[in-house]
């Protein structure tokens, strides 16, 4: 039987989200949604410039740290751009599963683009 695994991810401080046009920061939900659902078109190059690429290393190192194994389901929460999905798909093979979940449909539409694009056969794993 396949086990599911959860990978967490740290929560952001609300205070350093802030929208373009203001000066306060983001508080509630709404406006975190609409936020990432504004930046979803260039969040992928906006995670490269800030973090000056190292993203993608922590992002294999989460996995690594997920113990998901071939054959395994696994739930990708605030999936965003698909990044974890993409390399946990690869983790868990064709036997496996991977959902991912976000709260903003814009992230989900350039993911799933992404899988798309990308094509792998892996990549047919996921949700």
């Amino acid at each position: 039987m396949a086990s599911l695994h959860f990978l967490l991810r740290p929560s952001s401080n609300p205070n350093l989200l802030a929208l373009p046009s203001r000066s306060r920061p983001v508080q509630c939900a709404n406006e975190r949604q609409a936020l990432f659902s504004r930046i979803a078109p260039v969040y992928d190059n906006l995670n490269d410039f800030l973090s000056l690429g190292q993203h993608r290393i922590w992002k294999r190192m989460a996995v690594s740290w997920s113990g998901a194994k071939r054959g395994d389901d696994v739930l990708d929460l605030c999936c965003g751009s698909g990044d974890l999905a993409f390399l946990l798909s690869e983790r868990v093979g064709s036997d496996g599963k991977v959902i991912g979940f976000d709260f903003s449909r814009e992230q989900l539409s350039v993911a799933s683009s992404r899988q798309h694009l990308l094509s792998k056969a892996c990549y047919k794993n996921i949700e």
